[in-house]
C-alpha cells in the first residue's frame, strides 16, 4: 500500500509509518526470548510482582526458554517481549490496512483463548510473542493486571476486524462465546463490585492489579469511568451490527437496545455534573463525582477517560458535546494539564475525526509526527518512534480519518467521506487490500473522489462528502444526492456499483 498526498509532510509521515510498522512485525522469526522486559529483567510465575526485586532473574528456567513466535507484531513498550490488549486493539485497524491480517487474527485469538474462569474471564493483559501469558503482568491467576475498558475493546475488535477482512475465523465459537460472555455475565458481575445499586455500569475495585475502571492509570482511581462505559457502549453497538449481518435479528435488536439504553442513561443521568454543563467522567469508591480534568503530583485525572466518551460516540452530538471537544483540545495542549506519554496523544485524532473537525485532528497528527524522534518518557523505550502505536495509528488516521474510509467486506461494500484539513487538498491511497479486494482511492478537498476496483468481484461504493450538495456527477451523468446526518454532521452521498477492473469518478456539485 502507498499513501501519498499533495502535502509533502503527510506523504513523508505515511512513508515513515509504514516502514516503521514493518519493523515491529515478529512473523517469520523462528524463535526468540519471552518474559523479558524493563532493562533486561526476567519475570516468572511468582506470587509477587517480580519487578520489585533487585535481583536479575537468570534466564535458565522453562518460562524463560526461547520459543517459536506466532504471527504477531509488537504492541507495547519496545523493551518488553510482549503485546498488550490496549495497544493491540488500537493498532489493529492500521495493521489490517498494512496487510497484517494473520497477525491480527492470531493475536486476538490468543487473547480470547486466555480468558478463563480462574481470572474471572478477563483476557490476559499481555502475551509473549509465542502467545503465552507474559508473567510480568500476570504472575498468577490471583494477581494480574486487569482493566475493564480493554475487555470491551476486544469485543469491538472482533467485530471491526471481521468487517474489514471478511475473515470468517472471527465468527468462530470461541470468538462469539467470549464476546457474549463479556457483554453478558462478566458485565453483570462487575456491576456491583463497589456500589450496592446496580445501574448497568461495570465497576473497578481500584488499581490495575485489583481491577481498573479506566485506562487513565494516574491521578484518582475511579470505580466507574467514562471510558469503560464508552467501550461497553461501542462493543454492544458493534456486536449488534455483527449479529444483524449474521441473520440473528432478535440478538441484534437486544444488543442494540442495551446500547441505546446505556447511552441514554449516561447522557441524561450518569454524566450530569453537580454544577456547570460539562460531563462527569468518573466516580471514586466513595461515590464522589469527577468532571474537571486536572493534573497533580499524582498524575492526571481525566485525559483518556474523557477522550473515549466522544471517540466511542457515547456522547450525543450537540452543544454540550461540542464544549467537551473544545475542552479536550484545549487541555491536551496546555502544559499545565497535558499528558507526558506520547501514547495518550495517539487517541486525539480519532476523537475529532468523527465530528468532522479536520483541523484539530490534523493538528494532533502533526503533533505526533513532530515528536516521533524525541526521547520517550519511558527511558527504556528509546525514542517515541519506537513505540509501535505511533506508526500503526498514523496509518489508520490517514485511511479512516482523512479519507473517511470504512468497509463491510463480506457484503462487498466500502464507503468514503473525506475529512481533509486546509493543508491537505488531496490524498491518494493506492493498492489498499481489504479482504479479497484491492482498491485505489483518491479524495480531494474539492468534493471529488475516485475509486478503482482492482479485484475480481464487484464493489458497492458509498461516496459521501460533509455538507449539503444537491447533486453528484458520476462520470458525465448528473444524479440527485441523498442526505444523512452522522454524529451531528450533514452528509451528502451517492451509491455506485464499481465492476471488477473498473473505476468510478464522482464529484459533488451545488
Amino acid at each position: 500500500m502507498e499513501i501519498v498526498s499533495s502535502n509533502p509532510y503527510l506523504t513523508e509521515l505515511m512513508a515513515w509509518a509504514q516502514q516503521k510498522a514493518a519493523e515491529f512485525v515478529m512473523t517469520g522469526i523462528r524463535s526468540g526470548p519471552i518474559n523479558q522486559g524493563d532493562g533486561g529483567k526476567w519475570y516468572g510465575p511468582s506470587g509477587r510482582f517480580s519487578n520489585r526485586s533487585r535481583v536479575r532473574r537468570r534466564p535458565d528456567r522453562p518460562w524463560a526458554t526461547p520459543r517459536d513466535y506466532i504471527p504477531s507484531y509488537w504492541a507495547g513498550y519496545h523493551d518488553r517481549t510482549a503485546f498488550y490488549i490496549r495497544d493491540f486493539v488500537h493498532q489493529a485497524a492500521g495493521a489490517e490496512y498494512l496487510g497484517y491480517r494473520e497477525e491480527n487474527y492470531h493475536m486476538l485469538r490468543c487473547f480470547v483463548e486466555g480468558a478463563c474462569a480462574e481470572t474471572g474471564w478477563y483476557a490476559p493483559w499481555s502475551l509473549n510473542f509465542d502467545g503465552t501469558v507474559y508473567y510480568m503482568d500476570t504472575p498468577n491467576h490471583r494477581r494480574f493486571v486487569r482493566e475493564l475498558t480493554a475487555q470491551y475493546e476486544l469485543v469491538e475488535a472482533i467485530c471491526r476486524l471481521y468487517f474489514l477482512s471478511g475473515d470468517c475465523r472471527y465468527l468462530e465459537g470461541k470468538m462469539t462465546d467470549f464476546a457474549e460472555r463479556i457483554l453478558g455475565s462478566f458485565t453483570v458481575r462487575q456491576d456491583g463490585v463497589v456500589f450496592p445499586a446496580r445501574n448497568g455500569v461495570p465497576e473497578g475495585r481500584g488499581s490495575i492489579w485489583r481491577g481498573g475502571a479506566s485506562y487513565n492509570e494516574s491521578g484518582v482511581r475511579l470505580a466507574e469511568a467514562g471510558d469503560s462505559i464508552a467501550a461497553l457502549y461501542q462493543a454492544l453497538r458493534s456486536y449488534a451490527g455483527l449479529m444483524d449481518m449474521q441473520g440473528a435479528p432478535a440478538k441484534a435488536s437486544a444488543y442494540a437496545k442495551r446500547a441505546q439504553t446505556l447511552r441514554d442513561y449516561f447522557n441524561d443521568e450518569w454524566s450530569i455534573p453537580p454544577e456547570g454543563d460539562g460531563y462527569v467522567f468518573g466516580l471514586d469508591r466513595k461515590g464522589k463525582k469527577y468532571w474537571r480534568w486536572c493534573k497533580s503530583a499524582k498524575g492526571i485525572t481525566g485525559a483518556e477517560t474523557c477522550f473515549f466518551m466522544p471517540m466511542k460516540l457515547l456522547t450525543k452530538p450537540g452543544s454540550r458535546n461540542d464544549r467537551l471537544l473544545d475542552e479536550i483540545h484545549r487541555l491536551a495542549g496546555d502544559p499545565d494539564t497535558s499528558m507526558e506519554n506520547i501514547e495518550s496523544y495517539t487517541y486525539l485524532p480519532q476523537v475529532f475525526f468523527p465530528y468532522h473537525q479536520a483541523e484539530r485532528a490534523w493538528s494532533w497528527m502533526k503533533y505526533i509526527g513532530d515528536r516521533r524522534f524525541q526521547p520517550h518518557v519511558h527511558q527504556g523505550q528509546g525514542l517515541n518512534e519506537a513505540y509501535p502505536e505511533l506508526s500503526f495509528t498514523m496509518v489508520a488516521c490517514a485511511v479512516e480519518g482523512l479519507a473517511g474510509f470504512s468497509a463491510n467486506v463480506q457484503n462487498g461494500e466500502v464507503a468514503s467521506c473525506p475529512c481533509l484539513p486546509r493543508e491537505v487538498s488531496e490524498l491518494a491511497i493506492r493498492s489498499m487490500r481489504v479482504g479479497e479486494y484491492l482498491i485505489d482511492l483518491h479524495v480531494s478537498a474539492q468534493a471529488m473522489a475516485a475509486l478503482v476496483n482492482n479485484s475480481a468481484r464487484p464493489l458497492h461504493w458509498r461516496c459521501a462528502f460533509a455538507g449539503r450538495y444537491p447533486h453528484f456527477v458520476i462520470g458525465e451523468k448528473q444524479v440527485d444526492a441523498c442526505f444523512e446526518t452522522v454524529n451531528g454532521v450533514v452528509r451528502s452521498f451517492v451509491e455506485v456499483l464499481v465492476p471488477p477492473g473498473d473505476g468510478a469518478n464522482i464529484r459533488a456539485v451545488m
